[in-house]
């Protein structure tokens, strides 16, 4: 046996350390978490939880963002013992991937490059995956970014896809808390388009604003409803810079009817905008896999999204109507090269409107992505994908 091979514990447990974020609305915590709540009912992992520091010295620890009982059993992961020696160690650091050979077992390093290239801050001083330790392996939440570490030159077979997921008992259709949502925000009689992101460049903002221009002209109920993280990206900034720069014609068109919140919410909340929404809009240009769009899908609510993408990877027809788009390529800070998508606005303007002309229809097309995700893309789910690229077959 080598020795970073899974080696059982007394009780048969595999050891895990999970290096990441807690309490911070941030969407690797949200994921690092998940995961763990996931973990803590899974009689095969004995799990230890590593808090790494936050990036920005503003950020604060919120609390509220899971139920009570859950924050209660995040609270209470315990850190890693003097002699805890794990199998697997997975890491989930943003921007500055922890690609140093573990003390034991195997490092698993999440990444979502966005931009299918691994730029100058994402190599820790490496000049290619060559240099990346043989006990280092790669976890995508899709093919997208994956292509980035393979690029890099890390060989494919450890580079491995754990698509996110979402919690049934939370993400979920429920008609009753959507109308009194939707009276809450006196929108009751409105065609609400929802989009939730950080309101940059790769979300596609800036094309979802000119064809909501464009859709208002023919639908005089509709309303663009954004959703930002002020405590995390300043997302209202980037809002306001965006509307600037668009046509006057054009920014006072979409501004008449729209609504931005930039708030810090619990997730329960959170399904509660997603669910008082008729359609989610992302015409993004750059994701790693795009989680508000299989939130909403599994909330009843049809998406509207790019094609060619990480979102094909767990959407499909009728549920998630995909824009057409073309691959480009981009110059990033630090003269990397990257690959986005240019999302056609004349077909997000089309697809828009095809969704607010029938909404009998787009109604019916959200119940049928709902029982998909509840069926494929549970966090349980996917955390047992996740069990199994840590650990091979127990």
């Amino acid at each position: 046996m080598s020795d970073d091979a899974p080696r059982a514990t007394s009780s048969g447990r595999r050891r895990l350390i999970v290096e990441g974020w807690r309490f911070v609305p941030h969407s690797f915590a949200m994921v690092a978490q998940s995961h763990c709540l996931s973990l803590l009912s899974n009689d095969r992992v004995e799990l230890r939880f590593a808090d790494l520091p936050y990036y920005d010295d503003a950020w604060r620890r919120t609390r509220g963002i899971f139920s009570a009982d859950q924050e209660t059993a995040l609270a209470a992961l315990r850190p890693p013992e003097r002699d805890f020696s794990p199998d697997a160690t997975f890491t989930l650091r943003p921007e500055r991937p922890d690609f140093s050979a573990p003390p034991a077992g195997r490092r698993f390093c999440f990444g979502t490059a966005e931009y299918r290239v691994l730029k100058t801050q994402n190599r820790t001083g490496l000049r290619s995956g060559a240099e990346v330790p043989e006990s280092v392996s790669v976890i995508a939440p899709s093919h997208w970014p994956a292509l980035a570490y393979e690029r890099f030159g890390i060989s494919r077979d450890r580079i491995h896809v754990v698509p996110h997921g979402i919690d049934p008992a939370v993400f979920r259709p429920d008609p009753s808390t959507r109308s009194a949502t939707r009276e809450a925000l006196g929108l009751k009689d409105a065609f609400i388009y929802l989009s939730i992101g950080a309101m940059t460049w790769n979300k596609g903002i800036d094309v979802l604003l000119a064809a909501f221009a464009r859709v208002c002209e023919r639908k005089r109920n509709a309303v663009l409803f954004l959703k930002g993280t002020d405590a995390i990206y300043n997302s209202r900034d980037f809002l306001r810079r965006t509307l600037s720069a668009l046509p006057e014609h054009t920014r006072a068109a979409a501004a008449s009817r729209m609504v931005y919140d930039g708030g810090t919410y619990a997730v329960a909340r959170m399904a509660d905008l997603l669910r008082a929404a008729d359609v989610y809009v992302s015409p993004y240009r750059a994701e790693g896999f795009n989680m508000p769009v299989l939130e909403a899908v599994a909330c009843g609510v049809p998406a509207i999204c790019t094609g060619g993408g990480p979102t094909d990877e767990f959407t499909d027809e009728p549920f998630a109507r995909r824009i057409r788009s073309s691959l480009r390529q981009i110059r990033l800070a630090g003269g990397d090269a990257g690959d986005y998508l240019e999302p056609d606005v004349d077909h997000l303007v089309e697809l828009m409107l095809r969704a607010a002309l029938d909404p009998d229809d787009t109604a019916q097309t959200g119940a049928a992505g709902a029982m998909h995700v509840a069926e494929h893309f549970t966090w349980d789910r996917v955390t047992d994908r996740l069990v199994d690229v840590l650990f091979g077959s127990i």
